[in-house]
């Protein structure tokens, strides 16, 4: 009777000590968190288990906005928040706890002039660890100044393992991106975590992204499968990786064309300006390198791309294909060029303000049916061969198209364009709409032969007499020339004046 007495007194001493130290009560729990995040913590229901672990349950877990503002919505809620330990841990390590839960997690990150995080933590004194943190379900919203709407990123999983203060922490997640939509998933380390630099906090791993909606951004669409392997600090992050997409286009076109990348990029991912540092890339058959960089212009308080494009050996039709509405390219054949490129925005004006700066060379081009109709006799013409009358003239290619080019407000304008073809050549001068895809250009031609050798019959004796006016110092002739229209099928006229002033032959 005596040990029974005294083992239910010791039970009862064991449960009032359990009771008043046990770790995972309220009392101990919500104090915990308030000194960790700094903020005021309240939970609508908490309870306690024993069996078969030790551990607590806590539901519609508040953290409020850190500034405790009134109106100011809360820094974070939790449906549910489930804390488990071991019972051998209790004895040993009684600062471990194995696993955090937490279901239906919501954290909203504040625009840049709300978020104050100077106060200083002394997390890196703590001595709590963590086995496992798992989150199931959760949304983490960033607003912006910038935007109306902030980011919303869906969490599916997010699994942390090893947590403890002055350490990495390892990482899995599997996420939907919100711009461009589509599924992420990453693996890697971050941390430690240094008090007052957030910037400085290292972190490595890698990201597979698939099923990118491109056409969540203005100006492009598509579907986009990327991977990559970062490393570096958070306001510099080392990222190289790869990049492809079957359906690339541009929305105002709606033309299809394959791309592919290799990249190398320099990344502030705090204030989301990058360091383009390398991408090899190839659009259709067409390869091509470009840098640059995204970065804010204090001046105009955005954003804004620039960008340095090279190109040392393509096919102009991928271009072509990507930029005109037509069923067709206008023209094929080889090309090279370059390009520094400025981009203030994207979206809505994207032509408008669009500024480009760059040269091109096309050799051994040719054209789609009727405008190749109308070169291959021009070069007949120009070389004085005649064609009988229900024959057609032999096809050429051209052998030179190449020009500077400055684009401006929706326009390409073209200083000195030099075209070749057998028996002719011209230098030409004028622009190019970018939207209503019509050209206007004028110069002059050069031909092998005399302007009465370039017409037949009765025209050739009629146009004997001006042969004079036209004929070149050695041999042939030169005329005014213009080109207008649309690009997939210009109207070409000579000018019948050494002035080049205004009415002009059509030569269709």
């Amino acid at each position: 009777m005596i040990v029974l007495v005294a083992t239910a007194a010791l039970v009862c001493i064991a449960g009032a000590l359990v009771a008043t130290h046990w770790p995972y009560s309220e009392r101990m729990v919500v104090p915990s968190l308030e000194d960790t995040f700094k903020t005021r913590v309240m939970a609508r229901q908490f309870r306690r288990f024993y069996f078969p672990s030790p551990g607590c349950e806590a539901d519609e877990v508040v953290l409020a906005h850190p500034e405790n503002r009134a109106g100011a919505p809360p820094l974070a809620t939790v449906r549910r928040m489930t804390i488990r330990g071991r019972y051998i841990d209790l004895l040993f390590r009684p600062s471990h706890i194995e696993t955090i839960q937490l279901d239906g997690l919501q954290v909203r990150v504040p625009p840049p002039s709300e978020r104050n995080f100077s106060e200083q933590s002394d997390s890196a004194s703590s001595k709590a660890t963590i086995g496992f943190v798992v989150v199931k379900n959760a949304t983490l919203e960033i607003a912006s100044e910038e935007r109306k709407e902030p980011l919303r990123f869906e969490i599916h999983d997010l699994r942390l393992t090893s947590v403890a203060a002055g350490t990495p922490v390892n990482y899995e997640v599997r996420m939907t991106n919100p711009v461009p939509r589509g599924e992420l998933e990453s693996e890697g380390t971050f941390g430690p975590w240094t008090d007052g630099r957030l910037e400085g906090t290292p972190l490595h791993g890698s990201v597979k992204f698939t099923d990118g909606q491109l056409d969540d951004l203005a100006g492009i669409g598509g579907t986009l499968q990327s991977e990559l392997k970062f490393r570096g600090t958070l306001d510099s992050v080392d990222i190289k990786g790869s990049a492809t997409s079957t359906d690339f286009h541009l929305k105002t076109t709606q033309h299809r064309i394959s791309l592919a990348a290799q990249f190398e990029v320099l990344l502030n991912a705090l204030k989301g300006e990058a360091r383009i540092q390398q991408v090899n890339a190839k659009m259709g058959q067409t390869p091509f390198r470009v840098q640059g960089s995204v970065a804010k212009n204090a001046k105009v308080g955005r954003r804004e791309t620039v960008l340095d494009f090279a190109i040392p050996r393509g096919r102009v039709e991928d271009a072509l294909w990507l930029f005109n509405t037509a069923a067709k390219p206008p023209m094929i054949g080889p090309a090279s060029g370059s390009a520094h490129v400025r981009i203030p925005k994207f979206g809505a004006g994207f032509l408008k303000g669009l500024e480009l700066n760059g040269k091109f060379e096309i050799a051994d081009g040719g054209f789609q049916k009727d405008t190749q109709a109308k070169m291959n006799h021009l070069s007949a013409r120009a070389q004085g061969i005649k064609i009988d009358a229900g024959n057609e003239p032999a096809e050429v290619t051209t052998e030179a198209l190449d020009s500077d080019v400055m684009i401006r407000k929706g326009s390409a304008y073209f200083p000195e364009l030099f075209f070749m073809i057998p028996g002719a050549h011209a230098r030409l001068q004028g622009t190019y709409d970018l939207d209503r895809h019509e050209v206007k250009m004028q110069g002059n031609l050069w031909t092998l032969a005399t302007i009465s050798q370039d017409s037949d019959g009765i025209k050739s004796i009629l146009l004997k007499p001006i042969d004079p006016l036209f004929k070149r110092k050695h041999s042939g002739a030169r005329v005014g020339i213009t080109l207008s229209g649309d690009v997939d099928n210009p109207k070409i006229g000579v000018i019948l004046t050494r002035d080049k002033t205004p009415t002009a032959t059509d030569t269709q």
